[in-house]
């Protein structure tokens, strides 16, 4: 098995006040779609999710990993988590020649800040699995796959959550036309 983890935290500025900003990444599906790599799959009673994340790697290896969230809103409007959990259908770790998928674990949290007309976001990301061996890369000792792999999901995570800030700040002045705020 290839272990598979990465984190990042990362603190910006949006522009609009925490009621709105809050407002806003209550979205599930919205947000999904400003983060590269993560597909949004389906949703579930109680604010429960499936995702995926969804890659291919060093230009061969497609990698997809299942994760099962729950949505956890703060009702001040200052902290909103998605949490692991597990949900059904199982998933069952399964490798090809050069794929793997798997069930894994995807956390996020935005804490929320006043800072006068804007909001300061403070946001976390983190992602881990073990990921079954792809067998074209079973002759590779698993100490250098999973260093290869540390690599690659710490640059990949920086990647996601650097992304979704700007895209997500990007598609911000549409959504304020459409709900008239």
């Amino acid at each position: 098995m290839i272990q598979v983890g990465g984190t990042t935290k990362l603190s910006f500025m949006f522009p609009a006040n925490r009621d709105i900003a809050y407002a806003y990444y209550l979205d599930m599906e919205r947000v999904v779609r400003s983060l590269s790599h993560i597909e949004f799959i389906s949703a579930g009673p109680n604010g429960s999710y499936r995702l995926a994340y969804n890659t291919i790697e060093l230009g061969a290896y497609h990698i997809r990993i299942i994760c099962d969230v729950q949505a956890e809103i703060d009702e001040t409007g200052q902290l909103l988590r998605f949490l692991p959990v597990e949900q059904a259908p199982q998933i069952s770790p399964k490798s090809g020649f050069n794929s793997a998928t798997t069930r894994g674990y995807y956390y996020s949290a935005s804490r929320f800040f006043d800072e006068g007309e804007q909001t300061r976001i403070e946001y976390q990301l983190d992602l881990k699995a073990e990921l079954p061996t792809p067998i074209a890369l079973r002759v590779v000792p698993e100490k250098v796959l999973n260093k290869i792999s540390y690599n690659i999901t710490t640059w990949r995570i920086k990647e996601i959550a650097g992304g979704f800030i700007e895209d997500s700040i990007a598609r911000f002045p549409q959504w304020q036309q459409e709900h008239g705020t």
